[in-house]
């Protein structure tokens, strides 16, 4: 699963684009990797909210001896199934007993953080095109070279979904409007 594209190879793509050199290294002091760095971040962040087959998946949280239920660090999302709960800070918020205090496991879906350099290809194709817009429009401001690359991120986002798609296993068949379809063609 993991990716061909790594963070500093993404960076020295998008380092020409903008007029810069290449790096070697991303813990030096670059002005250009000031603006690129947060946009490849946040570009990352709103795409792993969103949920996708490699990185949101059902699972159960298990109170430890305090009967508290830790959700990790890498967690984006804690959607419980069953019961009412919330993500505060690292652990799980109990609504009902207003504290954090749990006396059975939670079962649900839970959506993780993910390093750019452990994304699918087509996820870090549309977070590198989406960072390399945004930074370019911050740095040099808006120009024709930005239709190129929201055509370029917009056939990633549409490889990317298709993956998810297959990944998911979703099938027009299984839905409630096709049963309907199915079921008013009988009639």
């Amino acid at each position: 699963m993991e990716n061909n594209l790594e963070l500093l190879t993404a960076v020295n793509l998008m380092l020409p684009k903008l007029g810069e050199h290449p790096v070697t290294d991303l813990d030096i002091n670059h002005p250009t990797l000031a603006v690129i760095l947060p946009e490849v971040d946040n570009e990352l962040l709103q795409l792993l909210l969103r949920g996708w087959w490699f990185n949101e998946y059902t699972t159960t949280l298990y109170p430890d001896n305090e009967k508290k239920i830790a959700v990790g660090v890498d967690t984006l999302s804690f959607t419980p199934t069953y019961v009412d709960a919330a993500v505060r800070g690292r652990e799980l918020f109990n609504p009902e007993t207003l504290n954090y205090l749990w006396d059975a496991p939670v079962e649900g879906r839970i959506k993780q953080s993910v390093e750019f350099n452990k994304l699918p290809e087509s996820a870090a194709q549309f977070v590198w095109y989406s960072a390399l817009i945004n930074a370019y429009v911050t740095d040099l401001g808006v120009t024709q070279d930005i239709q190129v690359w929201q055509t370029k991120a917009g056939a990633a986002f549409n490889q990317l979904l298709a993956e998810h798609l297959r990944n998911r296993k979703y099938s027009t068949t299984s839905t409630v409007r096709f049963r309907r379809l199915r079921s008013a063609m009988k009639a």
